[in-house]
């Protein structure tokens, strides 16, 4: 909808500008006070003009006529420059705002909640202002209250309370609605005043209030607050976001009456706790009783339902028309350039907050600036395309076993259940099961040497109820020259069965399954153990020589196979596993065409996502630290075709988790994924 001459919205706000005050008829009048009454009438019902052509709500009445902001005013200079500078005055009318009132309008009419996510600088802070003091005004006996983690997001200069206090004086100031105020403090404020009744002093008039409380890693403070307006302020930033929405969200209903609307905001390129609380939100809003909308800005979740997204080329300052409508073309043009630009820094995280803070989707504005250094844009990417596409739940689950001849081989059980989720959670099944993603390739009935390798992260000890490490191991299928697509992970094993015993049973059996060696970390575990008990000491790795950087070679600690993790050994790792996780692998029609597009793991995504060199545990992580040495250890180690290799488009037309990603070699007459 293209919106013209919407200047005819905000009549009340041109007499102020043109006159010095809103009303010219004397105080006292009929005149005077039937102005005023109809003024409360628009602020709480809405806005049509004299034509019938725009309709606007109460909300955005009162904003537009009543709220005085901070805006940018452009001065051309005799020389023809341009001076921009900021001064108070009030908020054009802006198409994207006129969405979100009546969005919060139909969301308080339909008993619904609204989760926002947004880029940088879109004036929400002073929406949320206006919307309290409207109510504070014009809804007696309302509450209305703004939660924040932080105090300094509720007070300081450009805090949301700073700037409802400041609609406040002008309404005060210059209306008819000003009234005493039973509470007048830096974070709450109450209208009414105490009125003798029978020798009794009670409380009259208004009785609407504002209030902000900070939480502060307490969540439990919401409880009994209900009110007609809940703003949760900053909701990135919130640690404990959704038990503090859990807590407030029955105190506003009663049995099927919706009694007011909880919104929370949140900005693009955030950093902290709370971003995982506001995601869910934003991506399951139904669930939460929060309005649903498709997801039309990201191609890779296309069609599924999400929050109330505002993209940065919306109402971007310099790509407004006149009337308010966002010039969409050239704000997205202009953004790509800014992109550009931020990508040819010389520091990749700048590109990376730069984008986040002006997200063209709901992905990109998730995308938070991480203590790695990996490409948080590509794992977004990558986790998105999993989810879209269900990939993380087509992996095929195995149970491996023993033939009579003494071969290993698997069968495929639906009813064994990989571990999915990082981090996981009190209650979560750490059992875990060998995961195949593509089965190992064959010649003459023989997997060619050296086409496989195993990378191993042990944990410690061995309890019957644990909690902390996991298990971690890969599968890598090495680049080759006939067996397409490769360098990439073709099966997984994470989990913490009963026994250490069964876990390093299913590890030498994927071993044997692949024909491949493991390389493991040293220092914990009992892989060594179990092989020599087991005669199994041929499938290990034999100790790494770190022949690329001498540096990292180590002349006190001799174990004979695998490597023990030092810190500068992991700090190393951790470029080695940057490079490979943004190496090319070619050009394809769907643009998937790095390392990390191949995963299919999406706990091991969000692992990567997560960690953090200084703390935590990513158990994920450290085996592929591992496999990242052992590729160099393998590099100069050939693997050689000495004949075709068999059909195996069966188990592939079955099993393929990913149909994009199927490749056909028609010289060969295989199928891989």
């Amino acid at each position: 909808m293209m919106f013209r001459d919407t200047k005819r919205l905000a009549p009340a706000a041109a007499a102020f500008m043109a006159n010095g005050v809103y009303c010219q008829y004397p105080k006292g009048t009929p005149a005077f006070t039937n102005f005023w009454k109809e003024e409360q009438r628009r602020c709480l019902e809405g806005y049509t003009t004299e034509e019938g052509d725009i309709t606007i709500t109460g909300y955005h009445y009162f904003y537009l006529n009543f709220t005085m902001i901070q805006i940018v005013k452009d001065t051309i200079r005799e020389d023809g420059t341009k001076f921009s500078e900021r001064v108070t005055g009030f908020p054009r009318f802006y198409d994207e705002d006129f969405k979100f009132f009546n969005e919060a309008v139909r969301a308080r009419r339909e008993g619904k909640h609204m989760v926002v996510l947004k880029g940088r600088r879109k004036g929400f802070s002073y929406k949320a202002a206006s919307m309290m003091a409207r109510n504070y005004f014009h809804m007696p006996h309302s509450k209305n209250f703004v939660f924040a983690e932080m105090k300094e997001y509720l007070e300081g200069a450009d805090a949301i309370l700073t700037k409802t206090w400041e609609i406040l004086a002008h309404v005060d100031m210059h209306t008819a609605w000003t009234q005493p105020r039973l509470m007048d403090g830096p974070t709450t404020k109450m209208a009414g005043y105490r009125k003798k009744v029978a020798g009794q002093f009670v409380q009259a008039g208004r009785l609407s209030s504002i209030s902000g409380i900070s939480l502060k890693d307490k969540p439990n403070k919401v409880k009994g607050k209900a009110g007609e307006l809940i703003f949760f302020e900053e909701a990135g930033t919130f640690n404990g976001l959704l038990d503090a929405w859990n807590i407030a969200e029955p105190t506003m209903r009663q049995g099927d009456a919706y009694l007011g609307t909880m919104i929370a905001f949140g900005t693009g390129g955030t950093v902290g706790p709370g971003i995982e609380g506001l995601e869910e939100l934003f991506h399951n809003p139904t669930a939460h009783d929060c309005l649903a909308y498709e997801n039309n800005w990201s191609e890779s979740a296309a069609g599924q339902e999400c929050g109330y997204f505002v993209p940065i080329y919306s109402i971007l300052d310099g790509f407004i028309d006149e009337d308010g409508n966002s010039l969409i073309g050239n704000a997205k043009e202009f953004e790509l350039t800014q992109r550009q630009k931020k990508r040819n820094a010389s520091d990749p995280k700048s590109y990376e907050l730069y984008v986040a803070e002006h997200p063209f989707t709901p992905e990109e504005a998730t995308v938070q600036s991480s203590a790695n250094l990996f490409d948080m844009s590509l794992l977004k990417e990558q986790k998105d395309r999993i989810i879209a596409l269900g990939l993380h739940r087509l992996a095929m689950p195995v149970r491996l076993y023993r033939k009579e001849s003494g071969q290993i081989d698997y069968k495929v059980d639906f009813d064994m259940r990989p571990v999915q989720r990082f981090p996981t959670k009190k209650g979560d099944d750490l059992t875990g099961c060998v995961v195949i993603y593509e089965p190992p390739v064959k010649i003459n009935g023989e997997i060619p040497k050296d086409l496989y390798f195993i990378c191993h992260d042990p944990y410690a000890q061995d309890k019957e109820n644990p909690s902390g490490s996991l298990g971690a191991t890969y599968v890598f299928k090495r680049p080759n020259r006939f067996s397409q697509p490769d360098d990439l992970i073709v099966a997984s094993y994470i989990g913490r069965p009963p026994t250490l015993d069964e876990y390093n049973g299913n590890l030498f059996m994927l071993s044997a399954l692949y024909s491949a060696k493991i390389g493991f970390e040293n220092d914990r575990g009992d892989v060594i153990g179990y092989a020599k008990r087991h005669r199994q000491l041929h499938r290990l790795q034999p100790e790494f020589e770190m022949l690329q950087n001498k540096e990292l070679q180590s002349t006190t600690v001799k174990r004979g196979f695998g490597m023990h993790m030092t810190d500068a050994r992991k700090s190393q790792a951790e470029i080695y596993l940057r490079d490979w996780l943004s190496a090319p692998r070619g050009l394809h029609e769907d643009g998937f065409n790095r390392n990390t597009h191949t995963i299919r793991e999406l706990a091991l995504i969000e692992e990567l996502m997560g960690f953090n060199r200084k703390k935590g545990n990513y158990d994920r992580v450290s085996a592929l630290f591992v496999g990242m040495y052992m590729m160099y250890e393998m590099f100069n180690t050939e693997v050689k075709k000495d004949t075709s290799v068999p059909n195996s488009d069966w188990f592939l037309r079955q099993y393929t988790a990913d149909p994009s990603m199927l490749i056909e070699d028609n010289s060969e007459g295989v199928s891989y994924i």
